[in-house]
């Protein structure tokens, strides 16, 4: 019977990989917990049988405690001696820094849509110091992506983490590379630098980005870091 158990297991996390995360800070959502758990696999198992959206296991390899979990960082619930963390996906989502939980689920990016609104300087400012970075639109699934949260919450500019403040010309993305023509999804006739426009901003109303004056406030998305 127990290799009968230990099969049907390794059966049904055949097509799964779950990751350990090795980050200090973790949390987990708990939904499934069993005490009967005498390895990881048996443990993600019991996660994905008991729970259609497992998406992390903490597993006691002391104890043989396993504890199924949907949300990283929603809860607070932090590995101890023995314990480690698996997860499907290696992103971690700090939610007690700010980024929006139900973002993550539905899109599967860590995100802050951050109000007030502020200058694209102290926008900057405010996602480093929650351990992020104005969000970087590279790719056309996170630009649809952006744009559906912004319908979704009725915001018709955002900050994105695009500028060309210490080179004219040259649009540097916030987490230091320089950005290419496919990447900038510009709006027809821009960028034109009116006015010193150094900054970049989503508009909603015109499915693009443009570039602005820096000194201008505007609702801001932060993008977290690991």
């Amino acid at each position: 019977m127990t290799n009968l158990l230990h099969s049907m297991n390794a059966i049904s996390v055949a097509n799964v990989s779950f990751y350990q995360v090795t980050l200090n800070t973790l949390g987990i959502l708990p939904t499934y917990n069993n005490s009967l758990s005498r390895s990881r696999l048996q443990c993600s198992a019991l996660c994905l049988t008991h729970f259609k959206s497992c998406q992390n296991v903490l597993y006691n390899n002391v104890k043989k405690l396993c504890l199924g979990g949907a949300d990283l960082g929603s809860a607070g619930i932090k590995p101890l001696t023995g314990q480690r963390l698996y997860s499907q996906s290696t992103k971690y989502c700090d939610v007690s820094l700010g980024y929006n939980s139900t973002i993550m689920r539905t899109y599967g990016l860590c995100l802050s849509i951050s109000k007030p609104a502020l200058t694209f300087s102290a926008a900057n400012l405010s996602c480093r110091s929650r351990q992020g970075r104005l969000v970087i639109t590279k790719t056309n699934a996170t630009y649809d992506s952006l744009l559906r949260i912004m319908q979704d919450m009725s915001i018709d500019w955002v900050w994105v983490g695009l500028d060309d403040g210490q080179t004219e010309g040259t649009y540097v993305w916030s987490d230091g590379t320089v950005a290419t023509k496919s990447e900038m999804l510009f709006l027809t006739g821009q960028p034109d630098n009116l006015n010193d426009s150094d900054c970049i901003a989503l508009s909603r109303k015109y499915l693009g980005l443009d570039d602005v004056n820096c000194s201008g406030s505007k609702i801001y998305i932060c993008e977290y870091v690991t």
